[in-house]
């Protein structure tokens, strides 16, 4: 028996690393749907709880997100100011 009767035909092109990447998000996505799924039926709470508990834990996810924009513009702000201030005096020597 030689290797082709034993393995088959391999195909490199078929099974690229983008390929792979790309099926496996996409696996990664519909396990990741059907376990939010299953666990939102299985709960212990009812429906309003878990509303409301998800609608508390949004608010405190975008508020902490607005927290965290807001230090990020600060910082290119000062960022920005320092570059300007080292770039100025090369503007003047020209």
């Amino acid at each position: 028996m030689n290797d082709y009767q034993k393995y088959g035909e391999y195909n490199n092109s078929a099974s690229t690393g983008v390929e792979s990447a790309k099926t496996a998000l996409i696996f990664l996505s519909i396990g990741m749907g059907v376990g939010a799924l299953l666990s939102l039926l299985l709960a212990p709470r009812s429906g309003p709880e878990i509303r409301e508990a998800v609608r508390s834990k949004l608010d405190d996810t975008r508020r902490g997100l607005n927290r965290q924009t807001s230090r990020l513009r600060q910082q290119a702000s000062r960022l920005a100011g320092q570059a300007r201030e080292r770039v100025m005096p090369i503007g003047r020597t020209r």
